[in-house]
This record gives C-alpha cells, sequence and structure tokens, in this order.
C-alpha cells in the first residue's frame, strides 16, 4: 500500500467493512509514499501524475507519453526493469527515471536521474525488491507541446494490396464516434487496420483502460493488421485481431460501445442487428462508396428508429505538384454515417429486401 489512507490504500474498504459492523471509523492518515518519494527528491507534486501497478492493469506507457511527470508504485520484484523496458521499446528510452524502496527504513535506497536503459543495468546489478516507487519525467509530453500529434498520415502505415481507409475520412470516422477512454470498439472489416489503430490512439491518448478489437477474414490484410498494431502499440494488451467474418466473429466478443463497418461483405444489415442487440446503445459509423451501400445504411437507420442518424458525403482533392504546377488529385466521393439509440422494440422490426 502507498502508506495514505487516502492513496492506493485498503483503508477505505476496511472502514466500511468495521462500519457495516457497527464499528466507528477514523482514517490518521499517514505520510504517502508520493509526498515521501518527492520530499527526498526535492520536487514538488502538485502537477504529478499519481499512479499505480500494484495489483492492477496500467498503461503505463500511454501515461508518460502523455504527462510530463509520472510517479508509479510497483508491486513485484524486478518490475522496475520490466517497466524500463517497454518504456524503451515504447520509444520513450530518453526519459529520466528515478527509483526507491524500503522509505524511511535503514535499507532506503534511491536512485537519481537515469534513463530507462541504466536503471536496467542497475537492477542487473542489484535487483529492486517489490516495494519499490519509480518517478518518470517526460520533456516531450503531449501536454508540454504546443503542436502535438493527433493524427497518423496514410504513408504512416504498413501498406499492401488490401484497401485502406484513407486519412481524411478516417478523422471524420474518429470525430464522430466520440470515443472515450473506457470505451469498447469494433473496427469491422479491418483491413489494413488504420481505422482500428488510431481507435487505440485516441484510448490511449486519454490514457483509458479500453480495447480495441479488429476483425478481419483476409489472410494478407490480417498480416498488415498485425504488423501495424505492433508499429504503433507494441505490446499494448488493448489491441486485439479477430480472425473471421462478421457477426459470427463477434460471438465471444465483450458487447461494444463503438463500432466502426468499414467492410460488411454483404451483410451490412446482419451486422447492425447483432451490434443493437448486443448494447442497443452502441455508437455506428460506416462508409459507402457505393449508392447501394448508402441506400442499405438509410434503411437501417430507418428501421432501427436510431435517435441520431446522420449521413453526409464528402468529397477531398488534395494538390499535387506537376511540373512546375499544382493540380487537384481527387478521391472517390466518400458516404459516412454515423448511428446511435436504436429503438428497444426490435423485435418489431420488419426486414425487407432491398
Amino acid at each position: 500500500l502507498s502508506g495514505d489512507t487516502g492513496f492506493y490504500s485498503g483503508a477505505e474498504a476496511a472502514g466500511r467493512a468495521f462500519a457495516r459492523e457497527g464499528w466507528d471509523v477514523e482514517y490518521i492518515p499517514g505520510i504517502s509514499s508520493l509526498s515521501y518519494f518527492c520530499a527526498r527528491l526535492g520536487k514538488s507534486w502538485q502537477n504529478v501524475r499519481a499512479l499505480s501497478r500494484h495489483g492492477r492493469e496500467l498503461d503505463l506507457t500511454a501515461n508518460v507519453r502523455r504527462y510530463k511527470s509520472c510517479f508509479v508504485i510497483l508491486g513485484e520484484p524486478g518490475e522496475a526493469a520490466s517497466l524500463c523496458r517497454e518504456l524503451v521499446a515504447a520509444g520513450l528510452g530518453n526519459v529520466t527515471v528515478w527509483a526507491g524502496e524500503n522509505f524511511s527504513y535503514s535499507n532506503e535506497r534511491i536512485t537519481w536521474d537515469m534513463t530507462p536503459a541504466e536503471l536496467i543495468m542497475e537492477d542487473e546489478a542489484r535487483p529492486f525488491g517489490g516495494l519499490c516507487c519509480m518517478l518518470i519525467e517526460n520533456p516531450q509530453a503531449q501536454e508540454e507541446l504546443l503542436y502535438p500529434d493527433v493524427w497518423l498520415e496514410d504513408g504512416d502505415f504498413t501498406r499492401g494490396q488490401v484497401p485502406m481507409t484513407k486519412d481524411l475520412v478516417r478523422r471524420s470516422i474518429l470525430g464522430m464516434l466520440r470515443i472515450g477512454g473506457g470505451a469498447v470498439c469494433y473496427d469491422i472489416g479491418a483491413g489494413t487496420g488504420s481505422v482500428a489503430v488510431e481507435m487505440g490512439r485516441e484510448i490511449r491518448r486519454q490514457c483509458g483502460e479500453g480495447r480495441v478489437y479488429a476483425v478481419e477474414k483476409d489472410g494478407e490484410a490480417l498480416n498488415l493488421i498485425e504488423a501495424n498494431g505492433r508499429k504503433f502499440h507494441g505490446d499494448w494488451p488493448g489491441f486485439c485481431i479477430v480472425e473471421g467474418e462478421a457477426p459470427e466473429a463477434l460471438e465471444e466478443l465483450e458487447p461494444p460501445t463503438h463500432a466502426f463497418i468499414g467492410g460488411s461483405a454483404g451483410r451490412f444489415r446482419e451486422i447492425v442487428d447483432w451490434l443493437v442487440r448486443a448494447n442497443p446503445q452502441v455508437r455506428i459509423a460506416a462508409t459507402a462508396i457505393t449508392l447501394e451501400t448508402a441506400g442499405e445504411i438509410l434503411a437501417c437507420m430507418r428501421d432501427y428508429g436510431f435517435k441520431e442518424a446522420r449521413m453526409v458525403q464528402v468529397s477531398v482533392a488534395e494538390a499535387q505538384p506537376v511540373g512546375g504546377i499544382h493540380m487537384l488529385r481527387g478521391n472517390n466521393p466518400v458516404f459516412l454515417a454515423v448511428m446511435q439509440g436504436a429503438d428497444s422494440g426490435l423485435e418489431d422490426i420488419e426486414w425487407q429486401d432491398l
């Protein structure tokens, strides 16, 4: 525990248990490990992001990438070195780390101003135990940047012969979906995985505990999804690849809060039906490049009685140099749709052929 009654402590749960037995409970705080550690380092902590990985899941690299200063409680021997390896693998090997253990005891130990690689070597020579805390400072954190990188460009992805949702369309889709940090997202017909990757980046940008499921049946596309997922998310457990065709491939997954249908193999209505039955409040976005698919989306909007239903058509042309002049090179017009809040009386829907 942290040493303070209100900071990752067992005091609150114990207090409730005692109160249920009729006891009077008084909380007497000690000095938290966060306060003690920062005092020993001569640092203030009002702007420190306080975290715990003691028996908890924590996307630490997302927090370090976003916040300039992070304090984290660890819980297992060897976890300090393991955490540093995560930072290096995520491209954060230039941050500064401090580690400490056994605060206030005769065997107290604190290491100062190290890179993750240096701390790994320190741990190999003299391993840290389980009662260990770390302070991590990242001067290039997103909260410090005036112009943070929010979106990926098409050229950032590993590409093949598989169709990919283009960057400006991707950004519109993510804006329509409004993904929160705890979202459970499906990318159905994921192709190269570009939308799934951006869904994950949106969750991790908020340091959330959400998950992304990239659903795809094509072998080449599955390889590209794996390559892009590893490129942008490393070993993050929240990025999951599901091989198969929707809606059957969705059966074993947790209910979605958000879904993007980029490819339906002619089964758009079946997929929408599965999604709204799994979660009537699921927020669904979809794209279409043919009038027939756009018509199918409109029919679903009508038949399911979505409280929010919107469709727009966008056409994008990018200026590209040709000799000494610039010409517009257009992409195919795309229909974008978003829908949420299906009518709860799903059994009353009358199916019809389009």
